[in-house]
């Protein structure tokens, strides 16, 4: 069976792949677009270097029952999930309210799922209710509000959001599954089984977002063309979502 330190150097290896060649595609673009695609070889990249520091088990901590947790793992997505959660809400149109309360949110969820293995009893269940509700919050957030500010863009934009919620849903909900089956759960997972599937996950996802988002480049003009706008002094009416509102983050606007 291979080792779990070069199950994370494998994962380190293919990350770092994916970030240089995330980073080549572009380099390829116009000049005055490749800025706004940053975001995508930096969520690879942070998960390259979080799969490093696991392989040489920097910040690894042991909880009370025995098993041990890569901390280094949480900082990646406490990282990488606001900044996929904010993109795919600029492709949708949320308001800088909705983008605000996904973010921490998001946050929220990471945080409480890491501390929680700090804590003893019973502030560790604390943590574990504050992961469930942020987690319930954000899913709700994703599927209706923001998906009914993606209604109001064109149609590429429409696909692209839709596209990129679902892959966040699905991977969220087998986040959750594996949080249960892994040693640290249930224990029906062991470390080859638990490391495997959760990289697999990982990479898979971040590719597969990256993907997305670098190839539906109509999509993506517009949100881009809409955030020069409103870095150039415009109002940000256009509905790239950078726009004042006065709408809660839970009820967009008619």
């Amino acid at each position: 069976m291979i080792p779990e330190v070069q199950l994370y150097q494998f994962a380190f290896y293919a990350m770092t792949a994916a970030t240089l060649g995330f980073l080549v595609w572009i380099a390829r673009m116009p000049a005055g677009k490749r800025r706004y695609y940053l975001p995508v070889p930096i969520m690879c990249g942070t998960l390259a270097l979080s799969n490093f520091g696991m392989s040489i088990e920097l910040f690894r901590i042991t909880t009370a029952g025995g098993q041990p947790i890569p901390l280094t793992r949480y900082v990646d997505y406490v990282i990488a999930t606001p900044i996929m959660v904010f993109v795919a809400g600029l492709i949708a149109g949320a308001t800088r309210r909705q983008l605000a309360v996904a973010i921490v949110l998001s946050v929220a969820w990471v945080g409480s799922t890491a501390v929680r293995y700090l804590l003893d009893p019973p502030l560790n269940t604390v943590a574990g209710i504050v992961t469930i509700v942020s987690l319930v919050a954000i899913v709700v957030l994703m599927i209706w509000p923001i998906t009914k500010r993606s209604g109001q863009q064109n149609g590429e934009r429409v696909l692209l959001y839709g596209k990129l919620r679902n892959l966040l849903l699905l991977l969220w909900v087998f986040y959750l599954v594996m949080g249960f089956v892994s040693r640290q759960g249930l224990g029906l997972l062991d470390a080859f089984g638990g490391i495997f599937v959760a990289s697999y996950l990982d990479i898979l996802a971040r590719i597969g977002f990256g993907v997305l988002v670098l190839r539906a480049t109509d999509a993506t003009d517009q949100v881009i063309a809409g955030l020069k706008s409103t870095d150039g002094g415009d109002d940000g009416s256009d509905g790239v979502t950078l726009e004042k509102s006065e709408e809660s983050a839970v009820e967009p606007a008619d």
